[in-house]
């Protein structure tokens, strides 16, 4: 049995078939984004800025912006990959020393908490003891009240709100964890430190809402454990992906993306693709100008008190009748409709409100006249259309015409 992480299952939340490759295909990949590169050197400077604390040293910010720079260039390499447009190396790193420059200065000289562990390894079971889970702790701590609190740095550019925060899952599943290990842990703070604004959000959970999150992520685990088909999953992560050769929804574009203008232009895919939309769009004039056409036709008939128009090889006959036509979904009337329907008893006949049943339920009087008349009330007429061309008779041909003599 696989041992789960968030990270594990949230990749089968936002791919199933990237956790395929990951996690059953076993194909590894270690693309890193700068995004990921950015967020590691910050969680090693404020690791070592806590650990230095914990055994009584204070370490001066400028000593901590040397040690960012130093990993920094010691762990840089070419294959990072930078996807937002504009944005460069320098900008990130310097983001960065930002970040801790703002942290420092609100948090030293990094006593307000006894730090118990950095990077703190958490195991514990779920759906009593069916899976088994891990994850890291940023920094596990424990205020003067004793109220424990598990801290998590962020570098996103992004701000959750308080909902989103207290939805979240990851720091509310360590939270079972530190139960699991400690039967004296009591209050507990979710703390997630946003460190490009300089803010923290926190969060609480009760027991009860524990246990509704361990009964939640246990069946969703069951659904990834039954899993036989892992569809992909188009979203805003795809662009950080490190299996664009590998899947069905973006391999085309890492196939051609690196195409010559000329070699581009004559792949295959790309010429069926152009000529569809080039069609496509043909189709969509005819179509409007076909609407406008018909809606001319319709005109002239009723003009000239005629039902059928001749061309030179074809014919057009013009239905006009009216038909009943009931409120829709989500159109005014339809729930009282509806109402009246279920309070007659007459609501199976027509199912879920299929029309057409009703429509021939009215109008066939299956129904006495009293819920008939209350059931038309919410209808109304609606004009019809239906056009049908067919081939002229011989006989109809255009005229030819004739030579004079």
């Amino acid at each position: 049995m696989p041992i789960y992480s968030h990270s594990r299952i949230s990749t089968y939340e936002n791919c199933p078939w990237k956790y395929k490759l990951n996690y059953i295909d076993n194909i590894k990949r270690y693309t890193e984004g700068i995004e990921a590169f950015l967020g590691s050197r910050v969680h090693e400077v404020l690791q070592k800025c806590y650990e230095d604390a914990r055994r009584g040293k204070v370490d001066p910010l400028s000593d901590l912006l040397a040690y960012y720079n130093t990993i920094w260039k010691t762990k840089w390499h070419d294959e990072i990959a930078i996807v937002r447009e504009g944005m460069t190396a320098d900008h990130y790193r310097d983001s960065g020393r930002k970040m801790l420059t703002d942290y420092y200065a609100r948090h030293a000289p990094f006593n307000q908490d006894f730090t118990i562990a950095t990077e703190k390894l958490v195991t514990f079971s779920l759906g009593n003891g069916r899976y088994q889970l891990r994850g890291f702790i940023d920094r596990l701590s424990r205020s003067p009240d004793g109220a424990y609190h598990i801290n998590d740095y962020k570098t996103s550019a992004s701000l959750p709100t308080q909902e989103m925060a207290d939805g979240d899952r990851q720091l509310a599943l360590y939270q079972i964890g530190i139960n699991q290990l400690w039967s004296n842990v009591g209050n507990v703070h979710l703390v997630w430190h946003y460190l490009a604004f300089d803010c923290a959000i926190v969060s609480h959970r009760t027991p009860d809402k524990l246990a509704e999150l361990e009964g939640n992520t246990t069946r969703l685990i069951d659904e990834i454990e039954a899993a036989q088909d892992f569809p992909p999953k188009e979203s805003n992560l795809c662009g950080w992906c490190e299996y664009p050769d590998l899947c069905p929804n973006r391999k085309h574009f890492y196939t051609v993306e690196a195409l010559p203008t000329n070699k581009f232009l004559g792949e295959p895919g790309v010429v069926i693709v152009n000529r569809y939309a080039e069609l496509k769009e043909k189709a969509k004039e005819i179509d409007e100008e076909m609407s406008l056409l018909k809606e001319a036709l319709v005109n002239y008939c009723k003009e000239n008190s005629v039902s059928v128009v001749r061309g030179s090889s074809q014919r057009a006959r013009v239905k006009l009748e009216n038909k009943l036509k009931f409120p829709g979904k989500n159109e005014p009337g339809r729930a009282a409709l509806e109402e009246k329907l279920r309070t007659a008893g007459k609501w199976s006949e027509v199912s879920t409100l299929d029309t057409t049943a009703l429509t021939h339920a009215v109008t066939g009087e299956q129904w006495d006249k009293a819920l008939t008349e209350d059931v038309l009330a919410c209808s109304s007429l609606e004009e019809t259309c239906t056009v049908y061309f067919s081939k002229l008779k011989e006989d109809e041909e255009e005229p030819r015409s004739h030579e004079l003599s």
